[in-house]
């Protein structure tokens, strides 16, 4: 749902609770309606306390107008007793698709605490809920909760812009970690400094932040350039290498790549790194050439590979959105890319959309270029933000990085944590 909806929907809303508030005196003097009237608040009504019976299903109206009339299906799957929630695993035990739809309370009590109390007609089973927990999904505008938005790269970003920290920090400080990590969110690209310049160094800060991801290529690999006819990959040359995301021939794609630099000796106008937002790319396509978005969001195209012997291949959209048809992955390589069945009716709608994109991709609007040097470290999300580099003379410079793949959803889980333990600390502390 688009902003404009979202305004006008939380409008409608508020009317529809203004008009539950004014006519609030009406249902409780209508037991017609056949629905449970219950009130819940710090200081309840004369409700509060009393047993009702042949209810169709629960209404909760608190003191300060909020009104919600809860599905019965609904509030049997929320139950958290130790029959339908594990006590220790806090994994459920009960199986929604197992609830009745026509499920009905036989039984409705609310406590002089706040407890509702149920019990179904199914099995008599007795389920005991928080008031102030069902509060706040009354309190939702029926919507989505907002979700993180990603910060878009623009014309003005800098290397000294993006989230960056030292390596002592991020090992040793669970602020500092959560600091780098919510920019890495924000930004699809974190850095960091002064990481020893030792072998598996890397893994060392894959482990603090979550576990490597092994692939076909091994749990670590590294990118040294090699003479062209003793090389497997172009990533493994001095030449340059045009901007692309990872191992799209993997179903799923790595969700995050690090790339730790052990050596760099030369011009440093040399085999520099460029990195490219993807997200911002496709929301000036989704903008400016809406008829190419569409192309490249429904039209999944393959990407192979062959590795030791072994054919790899996915086919997949070369931007993905989700439900709400925000953008949440882009799969770009020149490496892998397949258009061999591409239907012929699409044929030229694919390539001029891709080209398209591609081009926007290369323009510079969301672009930055990474001297890197020995001991940084860039951490990307691999399905966002898209890499190349610079080429350079491999009599002049030696070049020596060190990388290996995450899950994007372990990341984000360590922050969760992150988070939640900091700010649990932070409030006890004041």
């Amino acid at each position: 749902v688009d902003i404009p909806k979202r305004r006008v929907m939380r409008r409608a809303l508020g009317c529809f609770r203004a008009k539950l508030r004014s006519s609030s005196q009406l249902y409780r003097s209508s037991p017609a309606t056949n629905v449970c009237e219950l009130s819940a608040s710090a200081a309840f009504s004369t409700l509060s306390g009393q047993t009702q019976s042949s209810i169709r299903r629960p209404k909760l109206v608190w003191h300060d107008g909020t009104a919600r009339e809860f599905k019965n299906v609904w509030l049997r799957d929320q139950c958290r007793c130790p029959e339908c929630v594990h006590p220790s695993t806090k994994q459920k035990i009960a199986d929604a698709a197992a609830i009745p739809l026509d499920i009905a309370p036989v039984q409705v009590t609310l406590s002089d605490v706040g407890e509702l109390k149920i019990t179904w007609n199914n099995e008599n089973h007795r389920s005991v809920y928080d008031s102030d927990r069902l509060r706040e999904r009354a309190l939702e505008n029926f919507l989505s909760p907002p979700r993180k938005r990603p910060k878009l790269w623009r014309t003005d970003v800098r290397v000294e812009s993006l989230p960056t920290a030292h390596y002592d920090g991020i090992m040793e400080s669970d602020v500092d970690l959560m600091k780098w990590l919510s920019g890495f969110r924000d930004y699809g690209l974190a850095i960091a400094k002064d990481v020893p310049l030792v072998q598996d160094a890397i893994v060392a800060v894959a482990n603090r932040l979550a576990y490597v991801k092994e692939t076909p290529l091994g749990r670590t690999f590294d990118v040294v350039a090699y003479p062209d006819e003793e090389t497997t990959d172009l990533a493994y040359t001095s030449r340059p290498l045009r901007l692309h995301t990872d191992l799209n021939f993997m179903d799923p794609s790595p969700g995050v790549q690090m790339l730790h630099c052990i050596e760099s000796h030369g011009p440093p106008d040399q085999g520099m790194s460029v990195l490219v937002d993807g997200f911002a790319a496709a929301e000036w396509l989704n903008r400016n050439r809406p008829a190419a978005f569409h192309v490249l969001t429904s039209l999944p195209v393959e990407f192979k590979s062959r590795i030791d012997g072994i054919n790899y291949s996915n086919r997949v959209p070369v931007i993905c959105t989700d439900c709400d048809g925000n953008v949440e992955s882009i799969h770009v390589s020149f490496l892998s890319l397949n258009t061999w069945d591409v239907p012929d009716r699409l044929i030229r709608p694919f390539f001029s959309a891709h080209k398209t994109f591609v081009e926007k991709l290369n323009d510079g609007s969301a672009e930055v270029r990474v001297p890197l040097k020995a001991g940084d470290l860039i951490l990307m999300n691999n399905r966002r933000t898209l890499h190349g580099r610079t080429t350079y003379n491999s009599s002049e410079m030696k070049r020596h990085l060190q990388g290996c793949y995450l899950d994007l959803d372990s990341i984000l889980a360590r922050l969760r944590f992150l988070e939640v333990k900091l700010g649990d600390e932070t409030a006890i502390q004041n």
